[in-house]
């Protein structure tokens, strides 16, 4: 099977590279989506998010140079969270400082929160985010290889209902489904494996 990323070291050491501007537009596609997550899971708004998204990919240009990979001291992916932590808590007390109306005390006990969050804290909140976006990746990888009819007999699978009811909703034979529901989830559990070794890092 054709790798759809490359090795997580070559490309970090061409996007270091801060003239090659394909690698870092390839660097950018592969994590932007994950640095979403983590943004969105802070209970920021949608066209905040995106404003903080883009100071982020602005910091990682500056910062990346820089970056020494060391496996024994912290995933690659942890330092990208950090950055954009760092950067969430940044554009929340800009918006403190600017904002002429707000509820203040809210806004000072989102940023104690942020800011008061511990090392293994942080790192469940990685991991459980990467996860999120390992699967929502590996269905979107997966589901150009399969018919509507068969996505959404996996889904309804997902949400609890049983082979019968589902043939019945899509108007196919139970042992249809059987097979679409087997097959997309091998596709699934394949990606997810797959994205899972590539991203490591």
């Amino acid at each position: 099977m054709q790798d759809k990323y490359p090795t997580r070291h070559t490309l970090i050491d061409r996007a270091r590279k801060q003239n090659d501007s394909s690698a870092w537009k390839e660097f950018i596609e592969v994590y932007e989506k994950f640095i979403y997550i983590i943004i969105r899971s802070r209970g920021v708004k949608q066209d905040d998010a995106e404003d903080i998204l883009q100071q982020v990919v602005i910091e990682l240009w500056k910062k990346l140079p820089e970056f020494e990979y060391d496996p024994q001291k912290a995933k690659f992916r942890s330092w990208i969270a950090t950055i954009t932590r760092n950067q969430t808590i940044s554009f929340i007390r800009k918006q403190v400082a600017n904002a002429k109306k707000m509820d203040k005390v809210k806004e000072d006990e989102t940023l104690r929160y942020l800011e008061s969050i511990t090392a293994p804290e942080v790192e469940d909140i990685i991991n459980r985010e990467w996860e999120i976006f390992i699967a929502n990746t590996a269905m979107e990888n997966m589901s150009k290889h399969f018919s509507s009819k068969a996505l959404k007999a996996f889904k309804l699978s997902l949400q609890g209902k049983n082979v019968d009811s589902i043939a019945q909703c899509l108007s196919l034979e139970t042992n249809s489904i059987y097979k679409y529901i087997r097959r997309v989830k091998l596709k699934l559990a394949e990606e997810v494996e797959q994205l899972q070794s590539e991203l490591k890092m």
